[in-house]
């Protein structure tokens, strides 16, 4: 289990070093990146080959009073995300970050490190400061560029940020003064004894500061700037990880400190159930207004996000498979989009939908790839978006929330509109005659990659469904997590 504290500890390190190879030996940048990318894809096979059954670690041999990690089905289905996405971002990065550089890279490791902590850590303070990790850290990665869209997007990013830590760490502070432990089994057990309008209130506080930084509707204005301005292949991990590293903090806190019963008797499932369904749709609709293609992107991931909360907030155990699968396939089909998107800006300086009209003629395998990631996010079968949206819709009728069902449907057939508009551009000859760079394969290859993964687990959806199957365990009975963490 040692491995959990490198998980969190190599990307810090890297950072550190990539920082003096700036001042110091600048020719082992490129070896340090690539290499500790690959390691530390290895140490994230062996943890999550860990997670069940579940394993805790204690850092410093203090169980209940040092720092608990614990690697259950849930953590590592995050785990498995950041193993899928991060070396074929740091490959691909390599070459198309050309300022800022070692900058760049500081972060990303730094902002890696902060999520592989959050989705570990036991603690819930710990889980507020890694949160915190990850958060200030993307937000320097959004201003990197220095431009006025891009300090923009970062100066919205802090404020609202900053806003949602605020009322997250205020939860936090009263949860610790009502129960006197940060150890979240401990937190569940003593939760028992607390008056229901307490709990109602510190959960209110909770679910405003995660949904903060989530961004749902109408909390979501500051979202779309980050995405138009920032590095392209940061949108990757941002939208992949960073969105769904707030996500997994929510349900988290929600399903093992509060419980499912309390959940379901103070009515969150059904709030969250209809503002999913509110945010997608407005989100679809914005979406479709957009002509740059990272803005349309982003409102995608939006209305992504929401079908997750749905699939989540159902509350049963069909419903937490569909979320979670889907929360690994938007990271896998919106990452495909973001980096074919890259490829477009690094060869063309490609940023407005017209701007890729005929592209497809130059680069047919990358532009074939970026229609298998657009049906796939649409919902369309064989691809692995159909796979989780349905088993979404499924757990939705099974639960009487079949007003949402229906308008999943409906979004399925919104999104589709505005991935159309894109892919005829992309398809319709240009009268102009384009000239391009070639991306070479570093940057093809990794998005390829991905690419491929949106066939293979629409058709073989069992893959990581076998991870995912044993997550309702941990979340429908906390109590199952109680026993883990504290070895009762």
């Amino acid at each position: 289990m040692e491995a959990a504290v490198w998980v969190i500890i190599l990307p810090l390190l890297t950072a550190f070093f990539i920082g003096i190879s700036k001042v110091y030996v600048k020719k082992i940048f490129v070896p340090l990146v690539i290499s500790s990318a690959i390691i530390y894809l290895y140490l994230l096979i062996l943890v999550i080959n860990n997670s069940y059954p579940p394993n805790v670690y204690s850092v410093g041999a203090w169980r209940l009073i040092g720092i608990n990690l614990m690697v259950d089905p849930f953590s590592g289905l995050f785990l498995l995300i950041i193993a899928l996405l991060f070396l074929p971002v740091i490959i691909f990065s390599v070459k198309y970050i050309k300022s800022y550089k070692h900058e760049y890279f500081i972060f990303t490791y730094i902002m890696t490190a902060g999520i592989a902590g959050m989705v570990l850590t036991a603690d819930l303070f710990n889980l507020y400061v890694f949160l915190e990790v990850s958060s200030l850290s993307s937000c320097a990665l959004v201003a990197l560029k220095k431009t006025n869209k891009g300090l923009e997007g970062a100066y919205k990013y802090l404020v609202m940020s900053t806003l949602g830590s605020f009322f997250i760490l205020l939860a936090t502070i009263l949860t610790y003064y009502l129960t006197g432990t940060l150890n979240i089994a401990e937190i569940s057990l003593e939760f028992n004894e607390i008056p229901f309008k307490i709990k109602s209130a510190l959960m209110a506080f909770f679910v405003f500061g995660y949904v903060l930084k989530i961004g749902l509707i109408p909390l979501h204005f500051w979202l779309p700037d980050t995405y138009e301005d920032s590095p392209i292949p940061y949108n990757v991990l941002s939208s992949g990880l960073v969105m769904k590293s707030a996500v997994y903090a929510l349900i988290k806190v929600l399903y093992i400190i509060f419980g499912i019963d309390f959940l379901d008797k103070s009515g969150l499932l059904q709030i969250g159930v209809f503002w999913g369904v509110i945010t997608f749709i407005v989100a679809h609709l914005l979406a479709f207004q957009q002509s740059n293609l990272s803005r349309l992107l982003a409102y995608s991931s939006i209305a992504q996000i929401a079908y997750i909360m749905i699939g989540l907030f159902v509350g049963t155990e069909g419903g937490l498979i569909g979320g979670n699968f889907h929360i690994l396939n938007h990271a896998i089909m919106k990452g495909t989009l973001f980096l074919v998107t890259a490829i477009f800006y690094y060869s063309l300086s490609a940023v407005n939908i017209e701007d890729i009209k005929g592209l497809a003629y130059k680069f047919p395998i990358l532009s074939f790839t970026f229609v298998v990631a657009s049906l796939a996010i649409v919902g369309l079968p064989p691809f692995n978006g159909f796979i989780s949206k349905w088993l979404i819709v499924e757990a939705a009728l099974e639960s009487g929330f079949v007003y949402a069902a229906f308008f999943i449907l409906v979004g399925t057939f919104l999104s589709l509109t505005y991935y159309l508009k894109v892919i005829i551009t992309l398809y319709t000859k240009n009268d102009k005659e384009i000239v391009v760079e070639e991306p070479g394969l570093s940057l093809s290859l990794p998005t390829i990659f991905l690419g491929s993964l949106c066939i293979v687990f629409g058709v073989v959806p069992s893959l990581p469904l076998r991870l995912i199957n044993k997550i309702p365990t941990f979340l429908l009975d906390n109590g199952e997590y109680i026993r883990v963490l504290l070895g009762g």
